[in-house]
């Protein structure tokens, strides 16, 4: 380039020609860097260039007159392309969380329709007291004293039978109690 310190001064000053010289001379090399860093994406080194040139505009106040100006266009380029890089990376963080969690909210759905089978046909496996006690205490939400009342048995029996069930299906099924739990009342839902 001609006299590169009057060029970047006349850049520094918001010379247009300049800068147009500049972006004349320099602009293919720019984008070569870009086609190179991109694996030839042409549209994106397109893009990248342009942003390039944009900087250079936007803080050409801040251009040295000991360094060539392509120099300093370069190390623009530079962080332009790591900008880039950067905001990609960015964006793809939500998007991974997003799709890990519906995979999740689709595993545990598919679990949930099996497991609430399964919860179905052990809880058809209790004897007929202890299934009696558990739809009471768990579906109708009545209290060991009222299910004692009602089936003419004393609150430590109905205690007891609550317990035995609930051991029974967490030993036939892999579930957690309170997931057991959240079953057997969607069950009634």
């Amino acid at each position: 380039m001609q006299c590169t310190m009057e060029i970047i001064e006349a850049v520094k000053n918001g010379d247009s020609n300049a800068f147009s010289m500049v972006f004349d001379q320099l602009h293919g090399k720019v984008f070569g860097f870009f086609m190179k860093r991109t694996q030839n994406n042409r549209e994106l080194s397109k893009e990248l260039s342009q942003l390039t040139y944009i900087k250079l505009w936007q803080s050409r106040h801040t251009l040295s007159l000991s360094h060539s100006i392509d120099k300093q266009l370069f190390v623009m380029a530079k962080y332009t392309l790591i900008d880039y890089i950067r905001g990609e990376a960015r964006a793809a963080k939500p998007k991974e969380a997003m799709l890990q969690k519906a995979e999740a909210m689709a595993e545990m759905s598919s679990s949930l329709f099996e497991g609430k089978d399964y919860v179905m046909a052990s809880l058809k496996q209790l004897p007929p007291t202890r299934k009696k006690i558990l739809q009471l205490k768990m579906l109708n939400g009545y209290s060991n004293k009222e299910i004692a009342a009602l089936l003419s048995i004393s609150v430590k029996t109905v205690e007891d039978h609550i317990t035995k069930a609930l051991n029974e299906l967490r030993t036939t099924t892999t579930l957690s109690v309170p997931f057991l739990l959240f079953l057997v009342l969607e069950q009634a839902l």
